[in-house]
């Protein structure tokens, strides 16, 4: 069929049986019909090539913006692990499901999660999201096997849904995503701390975060200190592991007067070695979690995850509206800013800046 011929409910409807009703109510994941006629219908109107009108579903959005929104269709959120478990304990990951979960229900949708890895196969779980009329998927950060050599792919069948991505994590495919804009905010953290005159200051990762963020934290600090024109910055100590060995010989050696890091490993590193912060090395956090107790009042970069979360809903539902599913052939992306937040942790050093602060 001519691609550019518009399908009707009547076309879906004489091929499945049963009236023009029950294929809007099918196609709209409304109730009213049983799971079998769902799934025939929709099985048909995708032989068919059949695709909202996006000019209709526009028109919709913005009438629906002008009212109560009463209906909940649905959005999935899918995580990689076997159960959703190991995900929530991130409160990074928490506050992008409260993003998600508030913006959805503002844009009238539910949220239900799903595991892409669970005891349903890909292509299982494909089939029953397409049978409840859910065409709109995000995809949370992948959660195991970000070190090695795996390819970090997801084996789904994409065709039939509109499909965010939350983080760099999946390589495969590339999709568009909502993410926070690590390396912006990296020079961010470093440019306040030149204003507070730090001269030497150590990066210490884990490399599965590393990974996550696609190497973006470890390229801005190399690009601070070349913009700087200040004396060479100590080597990033990125660890396949935490060990308080490496540390400790990795401080001895390059003596930073404050260290950039994201898990509570290093605060405890820098106790066992009897440092007080701010006052023998300060620190700063590239993801603040002020829930945390050891996170309290720290100096570092709010990455605004929960506006990651809502703006990959309006991502969402803006390819949902323009029915653009599938793969993209260009991935759109929104990367959110994160704010400097000013603690305990870091503090003015003395005698003037040794090089001007960057911008």
């Amino acid at each position: 069929m001519d691609n550019d011929q518009k399908i009707t409910l009547a076309e879906i409807a004489e091929k499945t049986g049963v009236t023009r009703a029950a294929v809007s109510l099918a196609l709209r994941g409304k109730n009213g019909v049983s799971d079998a006629t769902r799934i025939a219908i929709l099985d048909v109107a995708q032989s068919l090539g059949y695709r909202p009108d996006p000019e209709v579903s526009n028109l919709m959005a913005r009438i629906r913006a002008k009212t109560p929104q009463t209906t909940k269709a649905c959005l999935a959120l899918l995580t990689s692990g076997i159960t959703t478990e190991g995900s929530k304990r991130s409160i990074t990951e928490r506050k992008y499901v409260e993003g998600i979960v508030n913006r959805s229900n503002e844009r009238g949708y539910k949220v239900e999660e799903f595991s892409i890895f669970g005891e349903k196969d890909a292509a299982r779980l494909g089939t029953i999201l397409w049978s409840r009329g859910i065409e709109g998927i995000i995809i949370r950060p992948l959660q195991y096997g970000l070190i090695g050599g795996e390819s970090h792919s997801i084996d789904f069948d994409f065709d039939r849904f509109c499909v965010v991505a939350i983080s760099e994590t999946l390589e495969s495919p590339d999709l568009d995503r909502s993410l926070h804009e690590q390396y912006t905010s990296m020079l961010k953290v470093l440019t306040e701390l030149a204003s507070l005159n730090y001269q030497n200051v150590g990066l210490v990762l884990e490399e599965e975060l590393n990974v996550r963020v696609n190497g973006k934290w470890t390229a801005a600090y190399l690009q601070h200190q070349y913009r700087a024109g200040g004396k060479p910055l100590p080597p990033p100590l990125i660890m396949s592991s935490p060990s308080q060995l490496d540390f400790d010989r990795w401080f001895d050696q390059h003596r930073p007067d404050v260290i950039l890091g994201v898990n509570r490993f290093v605060l405890r590193f820098l106790k066992r070695k009897g440092l007080s912060i701010p006052e023998d090395v300060g620190y700063a956090s590239l993801d603040l979690d002020s829930e945390i107790p050891e996170y309290e009042g720290l100096s570092g970069i709010d990455q605004n995850s929960h506006i990651v979360g809502s703006a990959a809903v309006d991502m969402l539902v803006d390819a949902m509206q323009r029915a653009r599913r599938g793969i993209p052939k260009h991935p759109l992306r929104i990367e959110i800013t994160g704010d400097w937040r000013a603690g305990y942790s870091t503090i003015q050093q003395p005698g003037p800046p040794s090089f001007p602060r960057v911008k």
